[in-house]
């Protein structure tokens, strides 16, 4: 699959001085409906949960039991909702040939690099089995492995849909959709989570295991549900916080290979040759060798010449 990424000369420079992508924070794309639930209709999927709430709790099951399973359909949300703080993304541009939005939105006099999916994911040193720079990442950002958190990589496409689209609030979907109106951008994207190991998300069958039952009545119901509620928001607020010392600006940097990652540098239509020059220095500078070509995207069009011979002494030439 064919990516291509437009930055400005900044941005670019960044890249081959300091090896790193920057993958900024989920919530800081400039979309308030990323990542959110904002595309799912509030009564659609209140009426998903009420339903399940209102079968278990006319089945035959222990009070306790009733509480133990609402407790499960609504501590998964709130554990992706914390996830969302932990969510770095990086976007790329599907597509064999340029594209003037892209250049005019992203990289204006500046440069569009071409890879492709393969070499994005073994330039980042990710792999269905692991994170090769994980202690790395780890160390940049103060993160103790000794705490668990497990490092998750996800590439997918991007899907657009119109507003009213259901996603499955629980798990990764909602960071591959967008709205319709974004669908001129034939998104791929990167994203990277740090999760929280199994034995760091709160545990309901211990709570629950544990919990005295000498003295429960079903009215008490509602009481344990609030109390467990409350300490489920509690320990991911505790996550957070810890967290938040290496996660404290807008975004992360992961360190790539660029002689993986970039396969060409195709610089602006508005570039001169100087400027082309430059980026050939940059590169032979940081020990990149790839082509760097000026886009093939006319700014002006090109002069049309006419010649004709209207005698043997007479011959005439004209420009459009």
């Amino acid at each position: 699959m064919k990516l291509t990424r437009y930055m400005n000369l900044c941005k670019y420079i960044d890249l081959l001085s300091s090896k790193t992508l920057f993958l900024p924070r989920y919530d800081n794309l400039g979309d308030s409906y990323e990542g959110c639930l904002g595309h799912i209709p509030t009564d659609i999927f209140i009426k998903k949960q009420t339903d399940y709430i209102s079968r278990i709790s006319t089945r035959p099951l222990k009070p306790l039991t009733i509480a133990k399973e609402f407790l499960e359909v609504f501590e998964p949300l709130l554990y992706h909702e914390f996830l969302r703080e932990f969510t770095f993304v990086s976007c790329w541009h599907q597509s064999e040939i340029e594209s003037i939005p892209m250049w005019k939105m992203y990289a204006d006099k500046g440069i569009m690099i071409k890879s492709d999916l393969c070499s994005l994911k073994s330039s980042l040193g990710i792999s269905a089995e692991s994170y090769q720079h994980s202690i790395v990442f780890q160390e940049n950002h103060d993160i103790d492995p000794c705490n668990g958190y497990d490092i998750f990589f996800e590439t997918e496409k991007v899907k657009y849909v119109t507003r009213g689209s259901y996603i499955e609030p629980v798990g990764s979907a909602r960071y591959f959709h967008k709205q319709l109106e974004y669908s001129s951008e034939r998104e791929l994207r990167v994203i990277m989570q740090l999760h929280l190991s199994p034995e760091q998300r709160f545990n309901l069958p211990h709570v629950f295991d544990n919990m005295d039952i000498s003295s429960f009545h079903t009215t008490k119901i509602k009481d344990v549900i609030h109390q467990v509620w409350n300490d489920i928001k509690i320990t991911y607020k505790k996550h957070a916080s810890l967290l938040d010392v290496g996660f404290s600006g807008c975004g992360v940097r992961c360190p790539v290979n660029i002689q993986s990652l970039i396969k060409e540098v195709v610089v602006s239509p508005e570039s001169s040759d100087s400027e082309i020059k430059e980026i050939e220095s940059l590169n032979q500078k940081f020990g990149l060798g790839v082509d760097v070509k000026k886009s093939e995207i006319q700014i002006a069009p090109s002069v049309t010449k006419f010649s004709a011979r209207l005698s043997d002494e007479v011959i005439i030439e004209l420009e459009f």
